[in-house]
């Protein structure tokens, strides 16, 4: 085979290459996971859509009386209280947090327990809610329910405390990709889900 001699010229012009760290590699790996991942706002989409359904008839979140449980996992040090706009005053409590990483779940509890005890929760939350409060209510500016003013405060404090626990928990080394899932529940002296 008669060789090319455009490529015999282009591999003398080459610039000398070395081979990739592995470590290097992996560190912008993690960074471009850390960068490329968007923050928790996909939930406020899914969240405000389910609040129109219920808001206009559909299937109530919770039922309301005064010997309501709280679900499993819903642990009272891990909460935050807050007062609704019509409903009083508010708990809501998160639980079921779960580390993508099996072996780290033991590290993650102790990290979301040592933020809710160090950290002064309402004014790490409150710089949030604003924005959630206002991406719900453009969304659903028709909305005629009394009770959309608590339900999408309600949403927006939650979504703010995810925000600054997300936060709070970045500081303590873990992003949003090593959470899986987690849930939260909340409750009000005057609630009216139906």
């Amino acid at each position: 085979m008669t060789p090319d001699p455009l490529d015999t010229i282009l591999e003398r012009s080459a610039p000398a290459t070395r081979a990739a760290d592995a470590g290097d590699l992996r560190a912008m790996m993690d960074a471009a996971r850390t960068e490329a991942r968007p923050r928790r706002h996909r939930r406020v989409g899914i969240v405000s859509g389910a609040l129109a359904l219920a808001l206009a008839g559909g299937a109530s979140f919770a039922a309301a009386s005064s010997s309501w449980d709280w679900n499993a996992g819903m642990n009272p040090n891990r909460s935050h209280t807050y007062t609704s706009p019509t409903w009083g005053e508010c708990e809501l409590r998160v639980g079921n947090i779960v580390a993508a990483n099996p072996l780290r779940q033991f590290e993650l509890d102790r990290a979301i327990d040592d933020w809710f005890a160090t950290a002064d929760v309402a004014a790490e939350v409150e710089p949030y809610i604003a924005g959630h409060l206002a991406v719900l209510e453009g969304d659903q500016s028709d909305a005629t329910d009394p009770r959309s003013a608590d339900a999408y405060y309600w949403v927006a404090v939650d979504e703010a405390l995810g925000d600054a626990m997300s936060a709070g928990l970045s500081e303590r080394g873990f992003d949003n990709a090593s959470i899986s899932t987690g849930s939260g529940q909340v409750h009000c002296e005057g609630e009216q889900w139906e």
